[in-house]
């Protein structure tokens, strides 16, 4: 693969921002390297791919699809399909394991398979830092961000140094294995405790009116917006205009497991743009307060652009204002936040009719959990989690 070098950045506190690179060409066999440019070798891919886990978070998603998706993720890296998917009336879950299982005994290739409402994660997260992650029923909550922070442990307790996320509703397979390829080629880039590789897709498709036709639009829905809020916010706190932030709500994102650990997530839809904005508030607006947990290295964020389009099932209006909801309202109750964000946040929730007040994300905070000892406990008593290991 061959990327342009990163050359220029931004620097917040402790957090260097990476302005968008543009893969250049997805396979760069024989390339013999020039100034300006980067190729990630395949030796540096089978480098990462063996030290980094691949999560698939899925909730009732076409088993085909889903089929497609982890086709395309390449052998070398652990598969970890983390499921939020209905169990009755149809046993949705039990169908991705098969599915997982016949990958598996056709392929070898490693897969775990687990329910992020399976009783056991309530047993081995009560009474940890983790214990709020759990409802009234003892379970884990439904949401997006919860079981990504729970794959996270997973491929930390099982000794992988990466964890990227590649959403399950692709339909290009194609595009699932470029991510996982620019995730191994930012990881190249910085082999530092700290990094994060987020994808900035170059066009997101769409069906039109109900038609055959496909309509590819540059930017999404909700990243359009949270992009401009989030830029905004940092061009006000700096006095210099900025549009550094392309990725705020990227699911195809990939980090260290080290600073998966140590830094705070956010429940739901919340997750993707909250990373960001705990970053920020933490290692550049609270790097004088000691709150900056990444210190002396710092956090380096990549923000790549794929070659391949980003198309899947179009969301309804009312998952659209959703997402935009919970994505603003991570910026709304942040240190980033001030009487203009303020006012930009509102007159965008009143153009989508949103009369009430900005529900606050819930947020996680792994550090001091041992992810190698609830590893091994999910693992070991669970008999609804499949871990299907390479031989």
């Amino acid at each position: 693969m061959l990327i342009e070098y990163p050359y220029r950045f931004e620097n917040y506190g402790a957090v260097r921002i990476h302005e968008t690179i543009n893969v250049l060409e997805i396979d760069s066999t024989n390339h013999r390297g020039f100034r300006g440019v980067y190729s990630v070798t395949y030796d540096a891919i089978e480098e990462y791919a063996h030290r980094t886990a691949i999560v698939i978070p899925v909730k009732n998603e076409d088993i085909l699809t889903l089929e497609g998706v982890i086709s395309a993720i390449p052998h070398a890296s652990l598969v970890i399909l983390i499921s939020a998917s209905s169990r009755s009336p149809v046993d949705i879950y039990r169908q991705e394991v098969d599915l997982a299982r016949s990958i598996h005994e056709n392929t070898r290739r490693p897969i775990i398979v687990a329910h992020q409402r399976d009783p056991v994660w309530g047993e081995v997260l009560r009474g940890t830092p983790l214990e709020d992650m759990l409802d009234e029923d003892g379970l884990v909550r439904y949401g997006k961000g919860e079981g990504m922070l729970l794959a996270a442990i997973l491929a930390a307790g099982l000794g992988y140094n990466y964890v990227g996320y590649i959403d399950s509703d692709n339909y290009v397979p194609g595009s699932a294995h470029e991510y996982s390829w620019i995730y191994y080629g930012g990881f190249s880039l910085n082999p530092g405790p700290y990094v994060m590789v987020r994808i900035k897709w170059p066009y997101k498709g769409k069906l039109v009116g109900g038609t055959s036709q496909l309509y590819l639009r540059r930017r999404g829905r909700v990243s359009r917006i949270t992009n401009a809020v989030l830029n905004h916010a940092l061009s006000i706190i700096r006095k210099i205009e900025t549009d550094i932030i392309s990725t705020a709500n990227s699911g195809e994102h990939a980090m260290s497991t080290r600073l998966a650990l140590n830094m705070k997530w956010a429940g739901g839809f919340a997750i993707e743009s909250y990373q960001l904005v705990y970053l920020l508030e933490s290692c550049f607006l609270g790097l004088d307060d000691g709150q900056c947990r990444f210190l002396p290295e710092g956090v380096t964020l990549y923000q790549i652009q794929s070659r391949n389009p980003h198309i899947h099932a179009e969301r309804d209006d009312e998952h659209i204002v959703d997402m935009v909801v919970k994505s603003l309202s991570t910026i709304y109750y942040s240190r980033l936040n001030n009487e203009d964000v303020t006012k930009r946040i509102r007159s965008i929730l009143e153009s989508y009719n949103w009369d009430r007040p900005l529900p606050k994300p819930r947020i996680y905070d792994p550090r001091g959990i041992d992810p190698e000892k609830i590893t091994t406990y999910v693992i070991s008593n669970s008999m609804d989690i499949h871990f299907f290991e390479e031989r």
